[in-house]
């Protein structure tokens, strides 16, 4: 099951509204998962 923020973050990055550094601030404050945030930066913008 995918993070309560998962979905808020992958728009964001479609939208070029969140880096990747943001990503690893919230995989740091444990809002979305290392691999969740790799799913995301996946994803063409």
């Amino acid at each position: 099951m995918a993070s309560r923020l998962f979905n808020y973050f992958l728009m964001c990055w479609i939208n070029d509204t969140v880096s990747e550094q943001q990503l690893e601030t919230a995989v740091a404050k444990n809002y979305i998962t290392e691999q969740e945030k790799r799913d995301i930066i996946a994803t063409p913008k």
